[in-house]
């Protein structure tokens, strides 16, 4: 069984400090949440360089308010910086915040994670991408000096986001979903969908 921590950024100095204590203990990973707080990239980056083994993710980072170009190269520098244990957890966030406070639009977060990923896996996989979508239309390429590809997951319940996951991404993320939803619900049409 894997056993992992979650947590947000906060202090640096503190948080390299209780990664590294996770590390000795002996968990598998430790997960951070980013919204409102630090940027949790830059202090994976950081927990990285001190850390040795222990994976790094995100649960999650929220795709509307960083393009996927830009978080494909962030994503591939820290995946340089913590030497390929890092885990790139994305998703849309909630209506509430999406459009209340960041006051963009949050119609059909399906299809604009979907076009998400057009964009990002391409970038993270192969370095370049041509897309164009309704929502993103990207024709470009990026280098990341010594970058491997990073996996990518993302936060998926209902049906439709995880027939993407299961599509389009490595997996996804849960929060607050039990055993049985998981083993009924949530892996029967994550595999369906990567069949």
């Amino acid at each position: 069984m894997r056993i992992n921590l979650f947590r947000d950024a906060g202090n640096i100095d503190q948080l390299i400090k209780d990664v590294q204590e996770a590390e000795r203990d002996g968990f598998h990973g430790v997960w951070f949440g980013q919204i409102f707080g630090g940027d949790t990239l830059t202090a994976i980056a950081l927990v990285g360089a001190q850390t040795e083994r222990i994976e790094l993710g995100t649960a999650v980072i929220p795709t509307y308010v960083h393009h996927p170009f830009s978080l494909a190269q962030q994503a591939l520098t820290v995946g340089v910086a913590t030497g390929g244990r890092f885990v790139l957890g994305i998703g849309p966030s909630h209506e509430p915040v999406v459009e209340q406070m960041w006051g963009l639009s949050y119609e059909k977060p399906a299809r604009h994670v979907r076009e998400y990923l057009s964009v990002l896996r391409p970038l993270i996989d192969e370095g370049r991408v041509s897309f164009n979508g309704d929502v993103y239309k990207v024709n470009s390429g990026l280098q990341v000096p010594d970058a491997k590809p990073v996996s990518v997951i993302i936060s998926a319940l209902a049906p439709v986001m995880l027939r993407i996951a299961g599509e389009l991404a490595d997996g996804t993320v849960t929060w607050m979903t039990g055993h049985k939803a998981i083993e009924t619900h949530v892996a029967p049409r994550i595999t369906k969908a990567a069949e």
